[in-house]
């Protein structure tokens, strides 16, 4: 899926005096996010629920003389509430790129941007780290607080069961939004992303030319998507104007390019029985596109085989991600009519 993030314009000042613009502009080209908490959110009503039907059920499970479960499970109710509103981290963005509302309140009255996320390959950024769960929610919109009752509760398996109640529900007055989110265990902090996710940028019909090619400068070398909107005529709708890349021939952009020698990888694949050898210049090319992972600390061995439909090459490598060092991680490919096809 396709999911926008609207960011402020060159001009406005975060709490400690610096250029918004710069401040995220800059952060992004690093490939990191902000995660925000939900107290940082511009919503007052975030996690907000009505869990009056909870108490009563409490209230008559109680009279059934389950008062020691009943307090244990009001403990656990709160804490849950608690854990949310004090730690957990939004990242939210849009299914919409063209409501002109979204671009008055988010991006400086059409003069900043919209990301372009692949939220697919966004939420992946985040299956290895030390910053606990993640989840992603659709949010939906009520004139009604979503009602909380004890079946939230009894899904140890799906957290999002509850979480969704909380932190899932806005008041229609957002409808607009039409909002994804990405929910954190942990918020308030900064989380490396995979580069890949970032597709592109969608600029405000109001954005400053100098602005656009600060941008396009920044990214250059990443074979992004770039457009700016524009009104129609004679009406309120907005639309897309696809615009050239003004750095096509850039350096092709590589935040990491991990050193192996193949050389040692291949003689211990022949003493593991393997057949690298015989499929070098596969494994060469595998291994050139395995060595510019995001995350990855380096190459441990490499698998080759040949007894099965397809030949077939295992790279396993080592990842660190938000301090999270994972020892393993396996990268697969078939060689199917002459080509290196990765699984």
């Amino acid at each position: 899926m396709i999911g926008y993030k609207y960011r402020s314009g060159r001009g406005q000042k975060d709490d400690y005096g610096n250029d918004i613009f710069e401040r995220d502009i800059n952060l992004l080209a690093k490939d990191t996010i902000y995660v925000p908490t939900v107290a940082q959110l511009n919503d007052p009503t975030e996690a907000l629920v009505d869990d009056r039907i909870f108490e009563m059920q409490l209230e008559i499970f109680k009279k059934l003389g389950a008062k020691d479960s009943i307090n244990m499970v009001r403990e656990r109710y709160i804490d849950f509430h608690e854990s949310i509103t004090r730690n957990s981290g939004i990242y939210s963005l849009s299914k919409k790129i063209d409501n002109e509302l979204m671009w008055a309140y988010y991006a400086s009255g059409h003069s900043g941007y919209a990301i372009i996320f692949d939220t697919d390959i966004l939420a992946k950024s985040f299956e290895n780290g030390k910053w606990g769960g993640m989840y992603e929610i659709d949010v939906t919109y009520s004139k009604k607080l979503p009602k909380f009752d004890i079946s939230r509760l009894g899904r140890e398996n799906d957290v999002t069961v509850a979480l969704s109640c909380f932190v899932g529900n806005k008041s229609e007055a957002w409808a607009h939004e039409e909002e994804h989110r990405l929910v954190f265990d942990k918020g308030g902090k900064c989380l490396v992303i995979d580069y890949r996710a970032i597709k592109g940028f969608v600029f405000g019909c109001r954005m400053k030319d100098e602005d656009i090619d600060y941008v396009m400068k920044l990214f250059a070398g990443r074979d992004l998507e770039y457009y700016q909107i524009v009104q129609k005529d004679n009406t309120y709708r907005l639309s897309l104007q696809e615009l050239r890349d003004r750095y096509p021939d850039a350096e092709k952009y590589c935040p990491n390019k991990v050193e192996y020698d193949i050389d040692k990888l291949i003689e211990w694949d022949r003493d593991s029985f393997g057949v690298g050898y015989k499929y070098r210049s596969y494994v060469e090319d595998a291994m050139s596109e395995v060595s510019k992972e995001p995350f990855l600390t380096g190459i441990s061995h490499i698998v080759v085989t040949d007894d099965g439909k397809y030949p077939h090459i295992m790279i396993w490598t080592k990842i660190n991600q938000d301090g999270y060092a994972s020892p393993m991680k396996s990268f697969e490919y078939d060689i199917i009519k002459g080509k290196l096809v990765r699984k």
